[in-house]
């Protein structure tokens, strides 16, 4: 068993700001939220892992206070499971759009990869993937009801709990 630990989250980028300009926004310029390094340190072996998500103690745990503004996450259903893209050097997840015909924020749901969560006890849940996950990397993100005003998944991604699939 690992504890998946918040990933150094690095900040978001733009891209697609000249080509969007070229053509007078009719083509989408996307904010990613980045985390550095090609893959996470914890490697899961198989595609259906297993997770322990547990929020009962607050100085302790995915519930502590100071956790995404407040606290407020209080169960699995408040995360996302995201896979992420890679490229040379990071990981990077869509966090939203923008065009000259609106904007988009949250996660992309080509990227969401759905997860049944069991209670176990008051506080503790058991979290797995409900189909198997493809071998690459993934992260887990909270939201809250502030990020549920302006989208859902990584709109605020600055609590990302990254993990790998790899095929043995």
């Amino acid at each position: 068993m690992f504890m998946l630990e918040r990933a150094a989250y690095q900040g978001t980028k733009t891209g697609g700001m000249f080509t969007s300009a070229l053509t007078y926004g009719a083509v989408k310029a996307k904010t990613k939220a980045i985390l550095p390094g090609k893959e996470a340190s914890i490697r899961a072996g198989q595609g259906k892992p297993v997770f322990y998500f547990y929020f009962e103690d607050k100085a302790a745990g995915l519930g502590r206070g100071g956790f995404f503004a407040g606290g407020t996450v209080s169960n699995p259903n408040q995360f996302a499971l995201l896979k992420l893209n890679v490229d040379k050097h990071n990981r990077s997840t869509e966090i939203g759009a923008f065009s000259m015909w609106g904007a988009s924020s949250g996660s992309q749901e080509k990227s969401i990869s759905s997860f049944k969560a069991d209670r176990i006890a008051s506080g503790l849940y058991k979290v797995q993937p409900e189909g198997e996950l493809t071998p690459g990397e993934y992260c887990f993100v909270a939201t809250t009801s502030v990020a549920g005003a302006y989208g859902s998944g990584a709109t605020f991604a600055h609590d990302l709990f990254d993990f790998g699939v790899d095929r043995k």
